[in-house]
């Protein structure tokens, strides 16, 4: 005698030995005892879950011979007393029950031949005379318009029983038609105790893990997790561990995704290739291995979450290690993996190189451990904010008045001016001027438009400190201090001198909107005004104006949010409604014509910038941490 494959030895032969379908097959014992019939039923589902066993067992208690009506136990094949309609239907050669393959009859003219010219023939010799119709979607358009007047009348004595992977490709009007029966896939554990039983029957000795590892490989479709079994047998024989399993199978261990986890964890990117290397060499296929670790991440993130077990049916991983290896990751983590990888996955189905493929796609996942969570900086900058408003030395956000440096006054500063912070120079004095950043020095140029009569300004020095909050990642903030300005004389424009009490009045009350803008915590705000080469509120009207080179400042003033927020404050400070008027003044300079101190400044911290701009320390500050330098100022005594 021939052999015969597990999946078609051990196919179900009573209601009762469906594995895991027990709502659907209760349904149809019910309706068969109380003799509730109907004469159309449609079993939808994943393939190898038993829709066409199912069809089968209902065509044989419809026509067992051994009750003079239909019975929800009808005879089993291994029964010798069994009646020859039961057999006959499970072996597929009754007369009276036709399985038709929509597949290969698409054709109107294949349903009109097979279906309807002999649906008015009385059954042959059973009571019911049964279609079943595998694969129900395959047919074209035209053949449902001919079965479904049919299928919504058909002739007593009739009944037809369709099956689909595809339920949404059946149009409505037959699925209204039908009673509808959608069938689950079967729990990996479940599949494993009916593997049980058919290795104690086959006398095949196997371990759980390895029987463990057949249900997983079949992904809750019986059918093919009795084929995998079948391989298995013929690679190992009677006796199969879960190396064997993993060998005739391509599976991926439980230990070699923990490897791939943990060096995921530990950023080692070089063990992840030496992964790659392990299962090119056994043999794998990589694109599986992907789709087990994909599994395996799914895992994770729902032990992460929930820990609960019966969500983790399918895992090649017991709980308790699925745990521990959880916490080496955050949820966000895992979500991102998954994605990545999923990317991966869907680009090895056609890469020409698969390894190269998979080697990029897990070292990716290590690069990403390196991404600092948006929480994280979020705190960075509460952090930051805060230091700034309780006046911490070590960085400096907001640029000081300019009222400040004419009397002398110098701004916070880190730990190198610290104590120097209140010297002034020499008027009429000169110094050599060095630009250093971060220990490195740089020889610039005298300041522009020096006359005798200002003193020099002192030299230069942008400071790269490591800032509160900032620990991690390896980032640092570009922080400058503001230099300690010797006494001169006040500007001869008569401009500023007509009115001084005027326009310390309106200084006040410039000072006074920043201070209400530090309140609502628009430091932004703050920078753009300090920046701006004249601030004035003159008529109800607060006048901003920048210098050319000071362009991007105006952008951040002139969004609708700050101009509709500095009226609000306006108001709050001045007690009236305020116009808002900013603009960005071009101006010629005349090259022979000494630049006055105001321009003199700007002109300098615009070098100063350029000058910080070029160094590579700030340069690799700014990509760490995604930011621009906002303001350059000076140091004494550097």
């Amino acid at each position: 005698m021939s052999y015969q494959v597990i999946a078609r030895k051990w196919r179900p032969q009573t209601f009762e030995e469906v594995t895991g379908q027990e709502p659907i097959t209760r349904t149809l014992r019910n309706a068969i005892e109380h003799e509730r019939l109907h004469h159309a039923y449609l079993f939808s589902g994943a393939r190898g879950v038993g829709k066409t066993t199912t069809a089968r067992l209902f065509a044989k208690a419809l026509n067992c011979h051994k009750s003079k009506s239909p019975t929800p136990t009808p005879c089993a094949i291994e029964d010798p007393t069994a009646c020859p309609s039961c057999r006959e239907i499970a072996e597929a050669r009754s007369i009276d029950v036709l399985e038709i393959d929509a597949a290969s009859h698409t054709q109107v003219a294949n349903v009109r031949d097979t279906i309807i010219e002999s649906i008015n023939f009385a059954p042959a010799r059973d009571r019911y005379k049964v279609f079943i119709i595998d694969e129900v979607h395959m047919l074209s358009a035209s053949s449902f318009n001919a079965l479904l007047k049919t299928l919504e009348e058909p002739p007593a004595r009739v009944v037809f029983i369709m099956a689909t992977t595809e339920r949404h490709k059946v149009p409505d009007t037959i699925l209204s038609r039908c009673q509808q029966f959608e069938f689950r896939t079967i729990a990996t554990t479940r599949i494993a105790e009916r593997l049980q039983q058919i290795a104690i029957a086959e006398k095949v000795n196997i371990s759980e893990e390895a029987l463990r590892e057949i249900a997983r490989a079949g992904e809750g479709s019986m059918r093919d997790a009795q084929s995998a079994f079948d391989q298995v047998i013929s690679f190992s024989g009677p006796e199969i561990s879960a190396e064997d399993v993993e060998a005739a199978l391509g599976l991926a261990s439980a230990g070699m995704l923990a490897r791939v986890t943990a060096a995921i964890a530990e950023q080692k990117s070089a063990e992840v290739l030496a992964v790659v290397e392990d299962l090119v060499m056994r043999g794998h296929d990589l694109r599986n291995f992907c789709r087990d670790f994909l599994s395996h991440l799914r895992d994770l993130l729902v032990s992460r979450i929930s820990g609960d077990t019966t969500l983790l049916d399918t895992a090649a991983t017991d709980s308790q290690e699925l745990m521990r290896q959880a916490q080496s990751f955050s949820e966000s983590d895992l979500v991102r993996f998954f994605r990545s990888l999923s990317e991966t996955e869907v680009g090895l189905r056609e890469a020409a190189h698969p390894r190269y493929q998979l080697e990029v796609g897990l070292v990716k996942l290590i690069e990403m451990r390196r991404m600092v969570p948006i929480s994280d900086l979020l705190e960075r900058l509460a952090a930051l904010e805060e230091a700034v408003q309780s006046g911490a030395d070590t960085v400096l956000m907001k640029t000081p008045s300019p009222v400040a440096n004419r009397r002398g006054q110098s701004g916070p500063t880190d730990r190198s001016n610290a104590a120097s912070s209140g010297a002034t120079a020499r008027p009429g004095a000169r110094k050599t001027q060095d630009t250093e950043v971060a220990g490195y020095n740089q020889r610039a140029d005298p300041p522009l438009g020096g006359t005798t009569q200002a003193s020099a300004p002192q030299s230069p020095v942008l400071t790269l400190v490591q800032a509160p909050g900032l620990q991690t990642g390896g980032g640092y903030a570009a922080a400058a201090t503001q230099p300690a300005w010797e006494e001169e004389p006040e500007p001869t424009d008569p401009a500023l001198q007509t009115d001084p009490s005027s326009n310390s009045e309106r200084e006040s009350t410039i000072e006074r909107i920043k201070a209400a803008l530090e309140k609502r915590k628009r430091m932004i705000l703050v920078i753009a005004l300090d920046g701006a080469s004249k601030a004035l509120l003159e008529d109800d009207e607060l006048c901003i104006e920048f210098a050319p080179e000071s362009k991007h400042l105006r952008e951040n003033l002139a969004k609708p949010e700050s101009v509709k927020l500095l009226r609000e404050v306006c108001r709050e400070v001045t007690g009236r409604d305020t116009g808002i008027r900013i603009s960005v003044k071009e101006r010629g300079v005349n090259l022979g014509e000494p630049l006055s101190r105001h321009e003199a400044e700007r002109a300098e911290k615009q070098r100063l910038l350029e000058i910080a701009e070029q160094h590579p320390l700030v340069q690799q500050a700014l990509r760490t941490l995604r930011g621009e330098i906002v303001d350059v100022r000076k140091i004494e005594g550097q």
